[in-house]
């Protein structure tokens, strides 16, 4: 007969069952690993060709007139990277005259309450000139003309490998990325440009 006290003693399949119950933590640990290098090779791929494109911007003639081959460049380089939403990265450009100090700074204003922010009807420098107060006093659409200041910002979504785990830590079943660069364009003063 087949005795409880030996069944007990018997240690064959110990094994097993203490896999059984790490196999789980090892290979969410695993998942969460691929996940979190998956993001960051997205991340650094649209940093790499914000970069890319902000120094083909500046480095040409006229900068206005390539604004479309630079979006195409970054779109073309993100084309690596799974798109959550199906979307091309979007491409914003600020232009922010001859200053690296207005990079993201709000339009001035007099704080006449002294509260610390900008209340309607608080009198304003409209420094981008589109007739409102502005938290960012960058002119956007604007590749700068020559020597000016611009800052290049392109966002995506990518697609999460294992969607049960970016949902549980973002909220949603992808991530959002951002990257930005700041350069001045070349002082070309004698080119002749169309726009």
């Amino acid at each position: 007969m087949f005795g409880f006290k030996r069944l007990a003693r018997d240690e064959d399949g110990v094994t097993v069952i203490e896999f059984a119950f790490v196999a789980p933590v090892m290979v969410l640990l695993l998942t969460g690993i691929l996940e979190f290098g998956y993001v960051l090779f997205a991340r650094s791929t649209l940093e790499s060709a914000v970069l890319e494109g902000a120094r083909s911007s500046r480095v040409l003639d006229c900068p206005n007139e390539n604004a479309k081959a630079v979006e195409e460049f970054i779109q073309n380089r993100m084309d690596v990277v799974a798109s959550a939403n199906g979307q091309k990265a979007k491409l914003v450009v600020d232009s922010y005259g001859q200053s690296f100090g207005d990079v993201g700074n709000p339009e001035p204003y007099d704080d006449v309450d002294g509260n610390g922010t900008r209340d309607v009807g608080e009198s304003y420098t409209d420094v981008n000139g589109n007739g409102e107060w502005d938290s960012d006093m960058g002119t956007e659409g604007d590749f700068g003309s020559f020597g000016e200041v611009v800052r290049f910002t392109a966002s995506y979504e990518v697609a999460s490998i294992l969607p049960f785990l970016a949902q549980r830590y973002n909220g949603k079943p992808s991530y959002s990325i951002e990257a930005a660069t700041v350069v001045r364009n070349e002082p070309f003063k004698d080119a002749t440009c169309a726009i």
